[in-house]
């Protein structure tokens, strides 16, 4: 498409040494950008080795492209509290869910969602953090683990069911905040994960 993405820089020194880096423009931060391969002499072709650089550096750029249209999913659907808006790759909304033992009152959390630079490969982590009970000057958190996903769903659709996994894990995590406030629960529970089948194809 014309983008200039990086430059590829190859010095043949004497002897058989061959150093290999990649120029990036200022705008790409450092966690955007890709470590050149090594370029192994007697085995590597620049007719192979050139193509190969490209489609790894493409492949980085599309999912950075992909993690920022799943904060912007995210971001329809919710209003968000704060956005990562250097790296594309988190976010954080506030989600109320209501608290039948409290007379129905809302119960407020705040849900972090971010995209782990493998991302669509690795499934987004989605944390809750408590916003009005703390331990030791820190608020609760806890993971939600297992939910339904794949890499193969569109930004929107992965929104979608992260969504309803959170919805699906408030109740659990009031109950765990309670219970550790309460003192019932000393040590640190583990991540929420209230689906037994495996991950969506």
């Amino acid at each position: 498409d014309g983008e200039l993405l990086c430059r590829l820089c190859i010095l043949f020194g004497p002897g058989e040494s061959v150093k290999t880096s990649l120029v990036y423009p200022e705008d790409v931060g450092a966690g955007e950008q890709v470590e050149c391969p090594p370029w192994q002499w007697g085995t590597t072709h620049a007719v192979d080795f050139v193509p190969f650089v490209a489609a790894t550096v493409r492949n980085r750029t599309n999912g950075k492209r992909l993690r920022k249209e799943l904060v912007d999913a995210m971001c329809r659907l919710h209003v968000p509290l704060e956005v990562d808006k250097v790296s594309n790759m988190s976010a954080a909304f506030l989600f109320q869910d209501s608290d039948g033992d409290m007379g129905g009152s809302a119960w407020d959390t705040i849900v972090h969602v971010s995209a782990p630079p493998g991302f669509p490969t690795q499934m987004p982590i989605v944390e809750l953090q408590t916003v009005s009970h703390f331990m030791g000057g820190r608020p609760l958190t806890q993971r939600i683990q297992g939910y339904p996903y794949s890499p193969r769903w569109t930004p929107s659709e992965i929104a979608s069911r992260i969504t309803q996994a959170i919805s699906s894990s408030l109740p659990a995590f009031r109950d765990f905040v309670m219970a550790r406030m309460s003192g019932q629960l000393p040590g640190a529970a583990g991540a929420i994960s209230s689906w037994n089948q495996p991950s969506a194809v």
